[in-house]
């Protein structure tokens, strides 16, 4: 799927969006952004949610209204209507006759990191798909069952260790995650008590869930979705998967952790996968115009290692090559009395007269509102 337009889905009014190889929403609360992604994954993956809605025991009865609102959650099933369209690649994409196909592709395509991460956690484990209510959003319990089965089938964490884990991602990230995020603390599965659960080891003392803070709580589960993107022993990608969403990745985090984090991103693009990220953090976009600019300018790849704060090394070096030449696209839902328009917003010009897009879709507004504030009161000091 290169491109995707949707006329009339729930509060989005209409939508034009063609993919790059990293590709960024940004908008207010309740713009539909999660709609959307959401939507993105139903159009690429409709055999694969059906075939697993089914083993876990759910039936929609051939009714479309009732699988909106097995898949997008309890109330939702109001957001297609007769005036919703749906166009990929130039091909109407019609959810009827999508649902009744028999012989679609069942492999998964496209694995969507929830901004709802930290609830697939309970007392430290993840929920299995069965333990959310009928009408909690599929992409939750499909991420939390992931979760699950990761821990509990893969023979690499038998012994315990989570994370730093030696084979999972590069040491340069390890190190930068390890620091910025959990303070010198290693990730633990705990087997001694009457049930299994993952918890913080700060010098031999071990912390429950409920105790850590909130942007480690965020970050595990997140952790281990990069995992299962990430295998070890060589191999690039996960087997199917080619497309990866990660929403609002900055939740409780401070800057130099989701500066860890941009690299991850990187990394996902180097090994093949196309990345959407749903944020509200400047920091996404400051990257991506950073790199945009410097493809401009012909520089080397050294600079953006210095964006990065990176030192130029065997894994590092070919990450800002890769990186360089990328292509980039930035949406802005953009809302207004309750209807949403997105606009493409990619070029991250500051000198565009559109404030969608010299403002980067308002993330950088507050701050733009201060330096102006401020240099007037200073004029004014020196009249």
């Amino acid at each position: 799927m290169k491109r995707l337009t949707v006329t009339s889905l729930g509060q989005i009014q209409e939508a034009d969006i063609t993919f790059g190889d990293l590709t960024v929403f940004v908008g207010e609360q309740a713009s539909g952004k999660s709609i959307l992604l959401q939507l993105v994954k139903l159009v690429l993956d409709i055999g694969d949610i059906t075939k697993t809605l089914r083993k876990h025991g759910f039936d929609w009865h051939e009714n479309k209204n009732d699988f909106l609102s097995l898949y997008f959650g309890e109330g939702m099933d109001g957001i297609w209507d007769n005036t919703t369209k749906i166009v990929v690649d130039d091909e109407d994409f019609e959810l009827d006759k999508a649902l009744s196909k028999k012989d679609r592709k069942k492999a998964e395509n496209f694995l969507l990191i929830p901004a709802h991460r930290a609830m697939t956690l309970k007392d430290g484990w993840p929920r299995p798909f069965t333990d959310y209510a009928i009408g909690d959003p599929y992409v939750v319990k499909q991420f939390s069952e992931h979760l699950r089965l990761l821990l509990e089938t893969s023979l690499e964490f038998s012994k315990g260790d989570i994370f730093p884990h030696t084979g999972r991602m590069n040491k340069m990230i390890r190190d930068a995650i390890g620091e910025s995020i959990f303070k010198g603390a290693k990730v633990k599965l705990d087997r001694s008590g009457l049930r299994k659960r993952i918890v913080l080891d700060v010098a031999g003392t071990q912390l429950p869930f409920m105790v850590w803070s909130t942007g480690q709580r965020e970050f595990v589960p997140l952790l281990m979705g990069l995992y299962r993107l990430m295998p070890s022993g060589g191999e690039q990608k996960k087997n199917s998967i080619n497309w990866v969403v990660i929403e609002e990745p900055e939740i409780g985090l401070h800057s130099k952790a989701i500066s860890a984090l941009l690299t991850v991103f990187l990394e996902l693009m180097r090994r093949g996968y196309k990345v959407i990220v749903s944020t509200h953090s400047s920091q996404v976009l400051e990257l991506v115009w950073a790199i945009q600019y410097l493809v401009k300018a012909g520089a080397e790849p050294t600079q953006l290692l210095k964006v990065l704060d990176l030192k130029p090394n065997y894994f590092s070096r070919p990450l800002a090559e890769t990186a360089l030449e990328k292509t980039f696209k930035t949406y802005y839902f953009a809302q207004q009395d309750k209807i949403v328009h997105v606009k493409d917003i990619s070029t991250l010009d500051a000198e565009d007269p559109d404030e969608a897009v010299s403002d980067f879709g308002g993330l950088t507004a507050f701050s733009s509102k201060v330096s102006e504030v401020v240099s007037e009161a200073m004029w004014r000091a020196d009249l």
